[in-house]
């Protein structure tokens, strides 16, 4: 077996260059031809590269995707089928080409001596640490089928919670999207057709009529310094929130925040229990574990507390004490970890705190949307509203005088 570096084409007559394993270079042709490439020249490398080190160029696949190729996974090994010819099958078998280019990657890692976990990390934005670590611990244990099961169960669960907090956020995001787009059509274009009319009165001018009249001569003229001033302050927040202080303060504030703090900390605490049951359930060790739910958190402010607490159960403290220490977890779930840990069952105990979490999510979202939807409402209609009142003020007094 020889490790070669690799040039080929795709084909849209891209080229693209790699290392892949193969026996020969006939078989480093048949490899790629596989994968979609036509080789154009290639060389054995010094030495055997690390399966790590050898990334792939296929596309990332997408949250959904993985989990179908996970679920068929694990009915072809539950059915008693080879890993290498249930990679095979999916390869073959896949409606989508991307899924069928990375099954064959996967496969053809396999064949070449490498174990799941090691043909997986040639694929990182597809398979993050806790699927690697997961599928690791599948093999170690002999219970692959069973592991790939939880993470079908994992991954369904996640792509539900994005979609509820999707659509926790979509019906306020519409509602101001379709506020700014009224105001700017009225100030942009129903506003200057009645600058002429108030001319002609002659008269002066109510207060908020002579205001919204220079919001709108500010928004035609100096339309392009609105628009960066819109744009600096979110690019001010991506660069601050990608530094490490900037982005702990963030999500500290975060946390903080009326109605959605709470969201956001239920979500991320539903998240850790998740990821932490699964992977002691599946055979990963406790450090490993805290270390790969830490990843997954979603939050640093509470990363830095789990980080805080592996580092303490690694010198012999207890889980439950170290998360309490930081008082950053509720009680509930702080009492449900010592449980488990004083009876030996942590992970049912953890499943239990998943189930309560659940619910809290689903619940917190729906109160949210009880209390966002009418406070949009009356926004929108104070915002609209006022501009519109301001531009016919000066009319109905005008009617009035000629009334009178």
């Amino acid at each position: 077996m020889h490790s070669y570096s690799y040039t080929a084409k795709d084909g849209q007559g891209k080229t693209v260059r790699g290392i892949a394993n193969a026996e020969d270079e006939m078989g480093l042709a048949n490899k790629i031809s596989r994968l979609g490439y036509f080789l154009i020249k290639s060389k054995i490398s010094a030495e055997q590269t690390s399966p790590a080190k050898i990334k792939s160029n296929i596309p990332r696949l997408k949250p959904k995707d993985v989990l179908n190729l996970t679920i068929y996974l694990a009915a072809m090994l539950d059915s008693g089928i080879p890993l290498a010819h249930s990679m095979l099958s999916l390869s073959q078998n896949a409606e989508k080409e991307d899924i069928r280019k990375a099954a064959e990657d996967i496969r053809s890692r396999i064949e070449s001596g490498f174990s799941m976990k090691d043909a997986l990390l040639a694929h990182p934005k597809s398979f993050p640490p806790i699927y690697t670590a997961i599928v690791g611990a599948g093999e170690e244990t002999g219970k692959m089928a069973l592991c790939l099961n939880n993470l079908a169960n994992l991954l369904e669960w996640q792509l539900e919670l994005r979609a509820k907090v999707k659509e926790a956020m979509t019906y306020p995001v519409i509602l101001f999207c379709v506020m700014t787009g009224v105001v700017a059509l009225l100030v942009i274009k129903v506003i200057p057709t009645f600058e002429p009319i108030f001319k002609d009165l002659g008269a002066v001018l109510p207060l908020p009529t002579q205001i919204i009249l220079k919001v709108s001569k500010i928004t035609r003229d100096f339309w392009y310094v609105i628009i960066g001033l819109c744009i600096l302050p979110a690019l001010g927040y991506k660069v601050f929130n990608s530094t490490a202080r900037g982005g702990f303060f963030i999500d500290s504030l975060k946390l903080k925040l009326p109605l959605f703090g709470s969201l956001l900390r239920k979500v991320a605490i539903s998240r850790f229990c998740h990821t932490f049951s699964l992977t002691l359930k599946s055979g990963v060790n406790i450090l490993s574990s805290l270390e790969i739910a830490e990843e997954v958190i979603g939050n640093r402010r509470l990363a830095k507390t789990v980080r805080k607490a592996r580092d303490s159960v690694n010198i012999g403290e207890k889980l439950a004490v170290s998360l309490a220490n930081a008082k950053e977890f509720p009680p509930l779930v702080i009492q449900m970890i010592a449980a488990g840990e004083q009876s030996g069952s942590i992970t049912k105990t953890l499943e239990r705190v998943n189930s309560f979490y659940d619910r809290e999510v689903s619940a917190t979202i729906k109160r949210m949307f009880a209390v966002f939807e009418p406070l949009m409402i009356v926004f929108m209609a104070v915002v609209v509203g006022g501009v519109a009142l301001a531009i016919f003020l000066p009319i109905f007094q005008m009617a009035q005088l000629i009334g009178g």
